[in-house]
């Protein structure tokens, strides 16, 4: 009997890439599954059952990239902000969703800077591009998966390299001293010792906003009354990973508890925080659910 769960993981990868949706990844995979359980009559056992289900999982995707825009990040649509700016709050949709690492199970190409650049190509050349160089596929393989000449695939996969370059990887994790300084600063609203922290041309971004921060305009809004509305809330702070790097979730004091609140990707440049990338809301937390709200014993 197939057992086509097995292969839930490496499916569910795959869609996240192409989607830059875990939630949209997900349920693309269950359809899949169903679709190919439904379908296990016609499988003639010429290629590996995965071959079978990435092929499958492929062209769903790209019906369902067919129906919608294209996801992306703050930064790269618009130039960043300054503090006399109204902050823009745009569709949850139109942004790329962090990942839990637990769930992919791999740090490989799940970086969120790969996926944002994924998302820049056309569906066509992004499906061409992940099949080859990340899931390892012939150029015949996947000229019959996506209706395409063998010369076109070739083609596809030229512009698409050329367009993604190399993918910058996700940075390290910061040293002990230091996260634990950084979410000292956070939990106990100290401002400045947060900004000691950044480096002089610190990015923060906070999607759903479509205003984002750089350098002295960061520290601005830090110290602004309009942020102190966040401080003020209470705040605690629980490490966990998505997309291959150091995330944390950010928990704000509610009547019943602590209420999950967001989760901010951290990045680090020699030693200093260069990027704070601040996720706001249950729309973004897909899949982190190891958190639960009200859970007061949160490990730092």
């Amino acid at each position: 009997m197939m057992d086509l769960a097995a292969h839930r993981t490496e499916l569910l990868r795959h869609c996240y890439r192409m989607l830059g949706s875990f939630a949209d990844a997900e349920d693309v995979v269950q359809d899949v599954l169903v679709s190919a359980w439904k379908a296990r009559a016609s499988f003639s056992g010429d290629v590996p059952v995965v071959h079978w289900l990435m092929r499958i999982a492929t062209n769903t995707c790209l019906n369902e990239l067919a129906k919608r825009k294209r996801r992306s990040l703050p930064a790269l649509e618009r130039e960043p902000g300054t503090t006399i700016d109204e902050i823009e709050q745009v569709e949850a949709a139109t942004w790329i969703t962090p990942a839990p690492e637990r769930v992919l199970e791999t740090r490989e190409s799940v970086a969120l800077a790969f996926i944002a650049l994924l998302q820049r190509l056309p569906p066509r050349q992004r499906a061409t591009l992940l099949l080859k160089d990340v899931v390892g596929w012939s150029a015949e393989e996947i000229a019959a998966t996506l209706d395409l000449s063998v010369s076109a695939t070739n083609s596809a996969l030229h512009r698409a390299r050329e367009a993604i370059g190399t993918p910058r990887s996700a940075s390290a994790d910061p040293p002990p001293a230091l996260l634990r300084e950084f979410i000292r600063s956070w939990e106990e609203h100290d401002v400045e010792g947060l900004v000691a922290l950044l480096r002089d041309d610190v990015a923060l971004a906070m999607p759903p906003h479509a205003t984002w921060f750089r350098g002295p305009q960061v520290v601005e809004f830090l110290r602004s009354a309009r942020f102190a509305r966040f401080w003020t809330q209470g705040l605690k702070v629980s490490v966990t990973r998505a997309n291959g790097q150091l995330a944390l979730m950010f928990f704000v004091r509610a009547p019943e508890g602590l209420r999950r609140h967001s989760l901010q990707l951290v990045e680090l440049v020699d030693g200093r925080v260069a990027q704070m990338l601040q996720f706001i809301g249950d729309y973004y937390l897909h899949g982190f659910e190891q958190f639960p709200a009200g859970d007061l014993s949160i490990e730092t």
